[in-house]
């Protein structure tokens, strides 16, 4: 079967459908399904059976705050199974695959993989499991060493960093460390004077010739300098797949030397991208910017949505203004060598200052409640912010709403754009911000961002 074909099955919501659930655990794997299934002779796992004991309907919820849920897993026990509930279920993966009971079982699709969370509710006829998503691997620390003499973590640093700390590893020759990964410039600098020494670009780390005045820091070029490469860092770095990733092409640069996990590190880069990440259903990483539609992907016709199932959530005011921090200083000076005083009063500045802005302000005299934002962000470089900074204000110009949506719809995803075919949207395009939807119901709940 095509992808083509089994989309077409998708959106016929008279089509009878099975949910096939692969529960593993520590001593295996038992397979469930939603109805009676036996895969056939032909198929690659030839003549499987899957006990048709999968009663509750499992509810898969997709947002763009990076949350994804899943329903509990529950399964009838007529005693056949009752032993199941001393297996070591916590951890192990269940794998939701979709399709009709006529078909063979290759032509199903993988709709879902999460952990199991554990078993939630063992008692006579009821056997049941919590299905976790599989974001939770982002929030382990990454690993990246530790300095001698227990001075903390190795610093990571990603992309185009400015005036970070460095650390000393050996007195004699005077090593210092700068990053965790290999880097393609360092330039150390001594109360913001460039000094003598001799880069080890590999290691991240550098020599320097001579004793120091002041206060060392480091200017650091490393590869993963734009928003889509420092994403791609964190897929590879966790073993994720990497899903659909749509980011502008700015310099960016990030830096660590204190514990950190991958979460922080995709937070920290779509805060001031008006951007958004998670993991979908199948576990890919996705990272895209917060965009405006002009034409729809889906159009949702007034007649399927369930009765008096629309509703005006939330409103969000435009803002009056927005001050975008960029070119991070992450090591700000209070004494400046005096080369640097005289010959570049602009740099000198700069060393002193944590942050440098670029701020504009708009006319929302309808709202005069109305703020004026403030938002940290990794940019790098002026152009950069001053393109992000009027992107995210236009997209603040006026007031957004968010809908909430019942409706017999065809499986939609989270940020296609959808128009509403009903008076209280008349026709406006939007974003699915939400997806909660049943694989063997015809409803979705949608949450639709205007």
């Amino acid at each position: 079967m095509t992808e083509q074909q089994y989309e077409r099955w998708l959106a016929d919501l008279t089509a009878s459908r099975v949910l096939l659930a692969e529960l593993h655990h520590a001593g295996g794997v038992e397979y469930v399904a939603t109805g009676p299934f036996i895969s056939r002779p032909t198929d690659s796992d030839p003549n499987r059976v899957y006990d048709d004991c999968l009663t509750a309907a499992v509810d898969i919820s997709t947002r763009i705050d990076g949350l994804i849920g899943f329903g509990e897993v529950s399964l009838l026990d007529d005693g056949s199974i009752t032993h199941w509930a001393a297996n070591a279920w916590q951890g192990h993966p269940i794998k939701l695959f979709l399709g009709a009971p006529d078909w063979p079982r290759d032509d199903f699709r993988k709709l879902a993989e999460g952990r199991n969370g554990g078993i939630s509710d063992a008692r006579r006829g009821v056997l049941s499991f919590v299905m976790e998503d599989e974001s939770s691997v982002f929030d382990e620390r990454i690993d990246t060493g530790q300095l001698p003499d227990d001075a903390g973590p190795v610093p990571l640093a990603l992309g185009s960093v400015y005036n970070a700390p460095a650390y000393l590893l050996t007195p004699d020759p005077y090593r210092f460390k700068a990053s965790y990964l290999p880097v393609t410039a360092l330039n150390p600098k001594d109360n913001g004077n460039p000094v003598t020494h001799t880069n080890e670009l590999s290691s991240g780390a550098f020599v320097l010739s001579s004793g120091l005045i002041g206060t060392l820091t480091v200017d650091i070029e490393e590869a993963h300098n734009t928003p889509k490469k420092v994403v791609e860092w964190v897929a590879d770095y966790y073993g994720v797949p990497l899903g659909d990733v749509q980011l502008p092409n700015y310099r960016v640069g990030l830096y660590y030397n204190g514990d950190v996990t991958g979460a922080q590190i995709l937070e920290e880069l779509c805060q001031g991208l008006g951007a958004y990440w998670y993991r979908d259903a199948l576990g890919a990483l996705t990272v895209r910017q917060r965009v405006l539609p002009t034409a729809a992907d889906i159009t949702l016709d007034g007649d399927d949505i369930e009765y008096d199932q629309i509703r005006l959530a939330s409103t969000e005011p435009p803002w009056s203004g927005l001050t975008l921090r960029w070119g991070r200083n992450y090591s700000p000076l209070s004494i400046i060598a005096g080369a640097i005083e005289e010959s570049s009063p602009g740099e000198a500045s700069r060393l002193r200052k944590e942050w440098r802005e670029s701020r504009k302000t708009q006319a929302v005299d309808d709202y005069p409640l109305a703020r004026h934002e403030e938002l940290n962000s990794v940019i790098q470089n002026a152009a950069d912010a001053a393109s992000e900074r009027d992107r995210l204000l236009a997209l603040r110009a006026q007031r957004r709403e968010t809908w909430s949506i019942k409706a017999f719809l065809p499986p939609v995803r989270v940020s296609m754009a959808i128009t509403v075919d009903h008076p209280r949207l008349a026709g406006r395009v939007g974003r699915v911000a939400s997806v909660s939807r049943s694989p063997t119901r015809g409803t979705t709940n949608l949450e639709i961002w205007l």
